[in-house]
């Protein structure tokens, strides 16, 4: 499962590691809270499904940052087991993704001040999706969050759809850019992914 090569690990970014489960696999290898895992098998890891996905085979190689030091720890394992490791943020080199749309209901928008900062974030993250079940637009998807999703097999998803007509969509949306959510639904029933789907009624729009 060797994809990306030639890592300037001077330079990575990783997963901060915040606990080891005993005698997991990640335990054996050496790894410690503390550390930052960089790479799996030379893989560069972005988030958690990274680590699940190049996690996965029977042999694995760890670049990992211990303070100012660059180390490598191998290990061969069973295949089945997680590697035993809990991160500080499911996400590494990047933030969640915020939502782009402007929603006439959004929720988030219509926030009281005053509460605490983590309650403003418009999250729109497939990744959030995949791990515990947030539901997302699917409109501010990159080519590579389409790969991944199909290479991966990132299933299920939580899709808020709302209105299936693109026009009436990119008005309730507010987002002239959204692409066309059918057209989405069936890539994603074509590779196999399930779908969970959520529709905010709002009246004499989408009712």
């Amino acid at each position: 499962m060797t994809y990306f090569t030639e890592i300037d690990l001077s330079s990575a970014t990783g997963g901060q590691i915040r606990a080891v489960e005993p005698d997991s696999v990640a335990q054996l290898a050496g790894l410690l809270p503390g550390d930052e895992l960089l790479t799996i098998n030379g893989n560069h890891l972005q988030d958690v499904i990274d680590v699940r996905y190049y996690g996965a085979d029977e042999t694995l190689e760890f670049d990992v940052r211990r303070g100012s030091d660059l180390l490598k720890f191998n290990v061969a394992r069973d295949y089945g087991p997680h590697l035993g490791v809990e991160f500080a943020h499911p996400t590494f080199d990047t933030d969640i993704k915020r939502c782009n749309n402007l929603c006439e209901f959004c929720f988030v928008l219509q926030m009281a001040p005053r509460f605490r900062r983590t309650l403003y974030v418009k999250d729109d993250d497939y990744r959030y999706s995949f791990l515990f079940g947030h539901y997302v637009t699917l409109t501010n998807l990159s080519d590579h969050d389409w790969w991944r999703i199909r290479t991966m097999r990132l299933s299920p998803l939580y899709i808020s759809v709302h209105v299936t007509d693109l026009d009436q969509r990119r008005k309730f949306l507010r987002n002239q850019n959204a692409p066309d959510i059918m057209d989405q639904l069936r890539w994603l029933a074509d590779h196999g992914i399930e779908m969970h789907t959520q529709i905010v009624v709002v009246p004499g729009f989408n009712d």
